[in-house]
């Protein structure tokens, strides 16, 4: 997981592109770990339900840690 600073300063800026690039990375390995623990026993419907629980988990973190939009 990539750690972020909580507090935003408005010195630095913030590189949307980096941003996005890094989110992709996060969602990608959490879903490589669904799909690793899943493993070729699962069924299809038990991977893509703990993929979407995972990637949800994910998307509510990176809303947690951003700073608001302007």
């Amino acid at each position: 997981m990539i750690t972020r600073n909580t507090q935003p300063d408005n010195k630095i800026p913030i590189d949307p592109d980096a941003l996005l690039e890094a989110f992709a990375a996060d969602i990608t390995l959490a879903a490589y770990r669904v799909a690793l623990q899943t493993g070729p026993r699962g069924t299809w419907p038990h991977l893509q339900l703990d993929l979407w629980r995972t990637l949800v988990d994910r998307v509510k973190t990176w809303r947690r840690e951003l700073p608001p939009c302007r």
